[in-house]
């Protein structure tokens, strides 16, 4: 039985950082077409996005790459557009973003002010902007699911 069948995802942070193993997002990813849901999946780095994408549809599912950055507002709200505009809805936003230290895993007594910035501007706008977006995409209906995870 597949728990998705039908659904609408937005994977925020679908993407893969470098090295060994396999990420959240892509996890994700992989496991909702597993599921049978179809997934829109949105990174700031598009071809991770593609490479998701690619994995997802070799195992039988949809989905589609999508390019957006969780710090700026008008590419999120172009992704949760994309969704609604592809499948006329979003049943599941997960929320699948954070940022290291210094974007690099650095030491915490590495720690600057730039990078505490980023860190934080990161983290907010990833809990925020993507529930936001799509609640404007699908015209504030406040229905689906929405999951947040960190890496």
């Amino acid at each position: 039985m597949m728990r998705l069948a039908g659904k609408i995802a937005v994977v925020v942070g679908a993407g893969q950082s470098p090295g060994e193993g396999i990420g959240n997002g892509r996890a994700t990813v992989l496991r909702f077409a597993q599921e049978g849901a179809k997934i829109l999946a949105v990174d700031r780095d598009l071809a991770s996005a593609e490479k998701t994408a690619g994995l997802a549809a070799k195992s039988g599912g949809e989905s589609v790459a999508f390019q957006a950055d969780v710090t700026n507002e008008a590419t999120l709200a172009a992704a949760m557009a994309a969704a609604v505009e592809r499948w006329g809805r979003i049943d599941i936003l997960h929320n699948n973003v954070g940022v290291s230290i210094a974007g690099g895993d650095k030491p915490l007594d590495e720690l600057t002010e730039i990078a505490f910035d980023r860190v934080s501007q990161s983290t907010y706008a990833a809990r925020s902007w993507p529930a936001s977006m799509c609640c404007r995409s699908c015209g504030g209906s406040g229905r689906g699911r929405s999951s947040t995870s960190r890496r």
